[in-house]
């Protein structure tokens, strides 16, 4: 609020000439606003040459002081003086108005009986307007219904109060909810949410809904959650904020060493997080992918054809990509030494380029397990 004292200003800056009676000497002046609160009790004040020393003083009102909380509107300055015998004299009044711009401070309802100002039921204030949505009718008796409203100024001042009658046809119920990312669209244009008992039939709902994030940029959000009632009113929305981050993947890869070849990768391998639905397959680079994982402790399994299963405990934080890289699968159902043993006697020349899959190829036609082709 702003308020103007320019026309307290210019009657500062004038002086006041005080006389008392030839008898008598001003021996001291004072002022105080609107209120007196006894003689002796105002603000001093100054004589213009310095000293208060005869009957007839010439006043300095320039250092007047007036209180930052004063109401708009009209007020008086009363100046007073004393003798030398302590006694004071009766006031000059002085009008000034203060101007400014009185604004809307707050707003509250009752029914029937008046609590009292500042006692009914508040309600919301945006830019001098009352919000009288903020009313919840859900208490309310089906029918005419009588509410009282006043509003309350930047003074502090509590203004008459008004009567409003209106009609409550039922008690509304939710209808519908939907959200919107960042702005407020137009009515119902919003991503619809769905119930989670799969209907929407009372005043109070547990709602469900996936937030689509595909197209979003990496960073944070404002997300609005907002439901219809039954009289097709949406009401505030909820505000929440949201960070869109890259997705939780576990990445890894599945390989093995066999008759000294190193990192062979195992194409077709099964990866799977024990107890739970997470699993994928290997590709022909032995890499494999399990998507928006859960934080928590893991244990994988790995499922490969002509090898023993392996396991790997795992600690998935949630918070970046991790690269579980496994080690070697050093035991199948071929040892070792048969592995040497039919390299050695049927393919000595091979080098390192032969892949993993000629190799078991290879141990199954010497072994009987399928026929040389």
């Amino acid at each position: 609020m702003l308020k103007n004292l320019a026309k307290l200003t210019a009657f500062l800056f004038i002086f006041v000439s005080l006389a008392y009676g030839a008898d008598h000497t001003i021996s001291g002046a004072e002022y105080y606003i609107d209120v007196d609160p006894g003689g002796g009790n105002g603000i001093p004040l100054n004589a213009k040459d310095g000293n208060f020393d005869s009957d007839v003083e010439e006043i300095d009102m320039s250092n007047i002081a007036i209180p930052d909380d004063i109401l708009i509107g009209v007020h008086y300055i009363y100046v007073r003086m004393k003798n030398e015998l302590g006694e004071w004299g009766f006031p000059r009044k002085y009008m000034f108005q203060v101007t400014g711009t009185k604004t809307i401070k707050a707003a509250e309802f009752f029914i029937g009986d008046d609590p009292g100002e500042g006692q009914g039921t508040p309600l919301t204030v945006n830019n001098n307007t009352i919000d009288v949505s903020d009313i919840d009718t859900s208490t309310f008796n089906i029918g005419i219904n009588r509410i009282f409203v006043r509003m309350q100024n930047s003074e502090g001042n509590w203004g008459p109060t008004r009567q409003y009658d209106f009609e409550v046809l039922d008690q509304p119920k939710m209808k519908s909810a939907d959200y919107y990312i960042d702005q407020l669209p137009e009515s119902g244009e919003g991503t619809a949410l769905n119930s989670i008992d799969g209907v929407f039939d009372s005043n109070e709902e547990y709602i469900k809904g996936v937030i689509d994030t595909a197209n979003m940029d990496i960073g944070t959000y404002t997300l609005f959650v907002r439901a219809q009632d039954t009289h097709s009113r949406w009401g505030k929305p909820a505000v929440a904020k949201i960070e869109v981050t890259l997705p939780p993947h576990i990445t890894g890869r599945v390989y093995t060493s066999i008759a000294g070849w190193n990192n062979l990768s195992i194409a077709n391998s099964h990866v799977a997080l024990e107890g739970t639905n997470y699993s994928a397959t290997t590709d022909q680079n032995g890499y494999f992918l399990l998507e928006d994982v859960a934080p928590g402790d893991y244990t994988m399994v790995v499922t490969t054809p002509n090898f023993h299963p392996l396991t790997k405990t795992i600690k998935w934080t949630g918070y970046e990509t991790i690269n579980a890289d496994l080690p070697p699968i050093e035991r199948g159902v071929f040892s070792q030494a048969d592995v040497d043993k039919m390299i050695k006697k049927y393919i000595p020349s091979l080098d390192s380029k032969v892949s993993l899959e000629e190799i078991i190829h290879m141990l199954k036609i010497v072994s009987g397990i399928i026929p040389n082709e």
